[in-house]
């Protein structure tokens, strides 16, 4: 242990705490007595803890990788456009597209927890529903006009509830 630990350590050891006066300490004490037992039972609270807490950072993950994949296909059939749906006849490449993409952006801006339900098959779920916002920004080199849309998005997923 460093010279200086010691010390520090030994002042610590030399102070005492400060002591609560006895009004104050039977008030608090009067407050915690006063509480209705079933707030006091560790196990009434472990109730209504989620079983599927370690999915939830899962569950995020992969809407984020699926709203990154969808946008990322979504960008690609915008540029792939056929001949005859160009007025001027001419194939869109990347590099000759007159609006290509500059910015894309999935925001995550929270999640609802939507309860349990049954599904058609009476099987129990817990609904949670994820909200995004989506921003895209396209730029014409040629003119330097430039796109910008924003589209909210959600998503579902049903997480099955165990029940025996």
């Amino acid at each position: 242990m460093a010279r200086e630990d010691e010390n520090f350590e030994s002042t610590l050891r030399e102070l005492s705490p400060a002591k609560v006066p006895p009004p104050l300490q039977s008030r608090i004490l009067e407050i915690f007595d006063a509480l209705p037992e079933t707030e006091n039972q560790p196990a009434k609270a472990a109730e209504n803890i989620s079983r599927f807490h370690f999915l939830r950072p899962l569950a995020a993950a992969a809407a984020i990788l699926i709203a990154a994949t969808g946008v990322f296909f979504a960008v690609l059939n915008n540029l792939d456009t056929p001949t005859g749906a160009n007025p001027g006849g001419m194939v869109m490449t990347p590099g000759k597209a007159p609006f290509v993409p500059v910015h894309t952006e999935n925001i995550f801006e929270g999640v609802d927890d939507e309860g349990l339900f049954l599904t058609g098959g009476k099987v129990p779920v817990h609904g949670v529903r994820y909200r995004f916002s989506d921003s895209f920004q396209w730029e014409n080199r040629e003119d330097g006009s430039v796109i910008k849309m924003t589209i909210p998005s959600e998503r579902l997923y049903l997480l099955p509830v165990r029940t025996d």
